[in-house]
C-alpha cells in the first residue's frame, strides 16, 4: 500500500509538471476542480503556468518528498504548519500576498501531513 501511495503521489506531481511541458489541457481541467489556477499565483514552466497554484504545488511536491524520505509523523509540526498557513492566508488577504510565504507554508503542510496519510494507509492495509 505504501508503494502505491508513493507511486500515485509521484505521478500526481509529474502530471503537474507535464501539463505545461506537453500542453495537456485534460490535466489542467482535472486540477481546476481542486485549485483556482490563477496564473498570477502560479509558477511557470516553459512559459506556461503549472497545473496548480504555488500553494498547491508546494503542498503536493513537499508531500511527495516527505514520502520519499520517510519523514516521521509529528502532531506538533502538523499543527504549527496548519496554523502558519492560516495566518499566511489572512496576512495575504489583509496586508501582503507573497508567493514566497505561500510556498513556505505549503511546503511545511505537505512535509508534515504526508506521514499521517502514510500511517492511515498502513492502518487501512492492516485492517484488511
Amino acid at each position: 500500500m505504501y508503494l502505491a501511495l508513493l507511486a500515485s503521489s509521484t505521478l500526481w506531481c509529474l502530471s503537474i509538471i507535464a501539463a505545461p511541458l506537453l500542453g495537456l489541457s485534460g490535466v489542467y481541467d482535472f486540477f481546476s476542480r481542486i485549485c483556482h489556477q490563477d496564473p498570477s499565483r502560479s509558477w511557470y514552466l516553459a512559459g506556461e503556468p503549472l497545473a496548480v497554484c504555488i500553494r498547491c504545488a508546494s503542498i503536493y511536491f513537499a508531500f511527495t518528498v516527505s514520502l520519499w524520505f520517510g519523514l516521521k509523523a509529528n502532531v506538533r509540526w502538523l499543527r504549527i504548519s496548519l496554523l502558519l498557513m492560516l495566518c499566511e492566508f489572512v496576512f495575504a488577504r489583509l496586508i501582503l500576498d507573497a508567493a514566497l510565504l505561500r510556498s513556505i507554508c505549503g511546503v511545511l503542510v505537505g512535509l508534515s501531513a504526508a506521514p499521517f496519510v502514510r500511517l492511515a494507509v498502513e492502518e487501512i492495509r492492516d485492517a484488511v
